[in-house]
């Protein structure tokens, strides 16, 4: 694919990802999830609001033309940057390393959870789910383009090695003014969290003049039973609060399906013996 300018006609693709019907997961706020399904819209934020203080590297850049003759001084790289929102999935089918970094239990004396606030919800679909339900959006709403890109873990230096490396290129710093160059400024990061095996739904601005103000949300129309396949909710809530969780998601209108999440469920095995044992 030739490099399509941010200014050009919207485009909606997939990025470094082999097979578009592999499962995904996310873990969502149960209160986002039940406002995702109620309002029929999802949120997509700006890289700046997410944890890893080195997110979108190249916003962290300044171009250094002191040494050029004649010199240009320096100028930051975040001037080339178009504004972007993204949504984080994982192609880890679970883990329990996920599970509570996304959400948390702590049951109270009655057995209920009582940190309901940072309890999370695990939703899967696909990557080709996730496009299609982009495609009325994007037809009404094209000032942005829609890319689908799976995550590449770096060292550090491999991360800021590949923006020099863009920006002494062909194309200069207007690398990161097409569609493909902005996508991989946010699909490029660091090992630390590779376990997360992430892939990410991102919206890209088109046309973003200096002087306007960036939105840190941008919501994106969804129909929650053709795009989510499953949901789960915590393994280690109680059952009855499972239930009353699920009457909640139903309420607020989620017809598709829901998962039994067995990963905390207790097992005794029944071992078929061949020949006679001695009495402990």
């Amino acid at each position: 694919m030739d490099l399509l300018p941010i200014n050009g006609d919207p485009c909606r693709f997939a990025a470094r990802i082999v097979d578009l019907d592999q499962e995904v997961r996310r873990i969502f706020p149960l209160a986002r999830l039940l406002d995702a399904v109620k309002h029929r819209e999802m949120a997509l934020v700006r890289p700046r609001l997410w944890d890893d203080p080195r997110e979108d590297a190249p916003s962290l850049c300044m171009l250094d033309g002191r040494g050029l003759n004649p010199a240009k001084g320096q100028h930051q790289l975040a001037d080339f940057l178009a504004p972007a929102w993204a949504q984080c999935w994982s192609l880890n089918p679970g883990s329990d390393t996920l599970l509570r970094a996304y959400s948390r239990v702590r049951l109270d004396e009655t057995r209920r959870n009582a940190d309901r606030l940072n309890e999370g919800v695990t939703v899967t679909t696909t990557v080709r789910h996730l496009l299609s339900a982009s495609e009325a959006w994007h037809a009404e709403g094209a000032d942005a383009h829609i890319v689908a890109g799976g995550v590449e873990y770096l060292d550090d230096k491999e991360i800021w090695q590949r923006i020099v490396n863009a920006c002494n290129g062909q194309h200069g710093p207007g690398f990161f003014q097409t569609v493909q160059g902005r996508a991989d400024s946010l699909l490029w990061k660091r090992h630390y969290f590779a376990h997360e095996q992430e892939v990410r739904f991102m919206l890209i601005g088109r046309e973003w003049s200096q002087d306007q103000s960036v939105p840190d949300v941008r919501l994106m129309p969804i129909d929650p039973d053709m795009l989510f396949r499953s949901i789960s909710f915590d393994p280690r809530l109680q059952p009855f609060e499972t239930k009353e969780r699920e009457a909640e998601l139903r309420d607020a209108g989620y017809k598709g399906e829901i998962r039994s999440d067995q990963s905390y469920q207790g097992m005794l095995g029944l071992l078929e013996m061949k020949k006679e044992w001695p009495d402990p």
